[in-house]
């Protein structure tokens, strides 16, 4: 708990200095801007590249339960998700057929919020581990997903024990994040559109 309210506490504070400091010309432009993130580099060949720059378009948070609510379990998957448009705002709560089953909307002030967070990130990929190292089969679904340029990059997600194919955004960032993320998954309900 002390750990959630430190978490938004430093959001808040982050947020707050970033607000002085914009005249609210430039905070419509930013609503208005795009949101991208920088993507880690892909290797091939043993060569490495640059990270590259990518749109984002949607935020999608999985394991709603049913009714709406949060799933209680952590490791819990439901077939329920809420997705987030980057450019109208609106959150969309679908099951695994793509069924729109409820819709809300984030107000203008957390549409801002999460662009912030977002614009201009990085996304850090795990390092792999060397090729002797013996890693548990174990699975962690991604707390959300990020949309860039039309693909789907999960953020948190591991393949096994040793944390294999995990990407997040770097930094303080991931658990701001994972904050906004939070929040919106315990208040969704309550989000009406305008």
């Amino acid at each position: 708990m002390k750990r959630v309210l430190a978490l938004v506490a430093t959001l808040c504070l982050v947020l707050g200095f970033q607000n002085c400091a914009q005249n609210q010309m430039q905070s419509l432009d930013l609503a208005a801007s795009d949101v991208s993130v920088n993507l880690p580099p892909q290797s091939s060949n043993g060569e490495s590249s640059t990270p590259t720059a990518g749109k984002v378009t949607y935020v999608e948070i999985p394991n709603i339960s049913e009714d709406g609510a949060v799933a209680q379990k952590a490791s819990e998957v439901t077939p329920y998700r809420l997705v987030i448009s980057l450019q109208s705002g609106s959150i969309q709560l679908m099951d695994d057929s793509n069924a729109v089953l409820q819709k809300r909307c984030l107000d203008s002030g957390s549409l801002q919020e999460l662009k912030t967070i977002l614009t201009g990130a990085n996304i850090c990929a795990a390092s792999v581990p060397a090729d002797d190292q013996i890693c548990a089969m174990k699975y962690q679904p991604g707390y959300a997903s990020l949309f860039v340029n039309e693909k789907r990059v999960n953020l948190g997600e591991e393949q096994d024990s040793c944390g294999r194919g995990r990407k997040d955004l770097c930094g303080a960032l991931t658990d701001v994040f994972q904050a906004y993320v939070s929040h919106v998954k315990q208040h969704w309900t309550e989000m009406n559109c305008e």
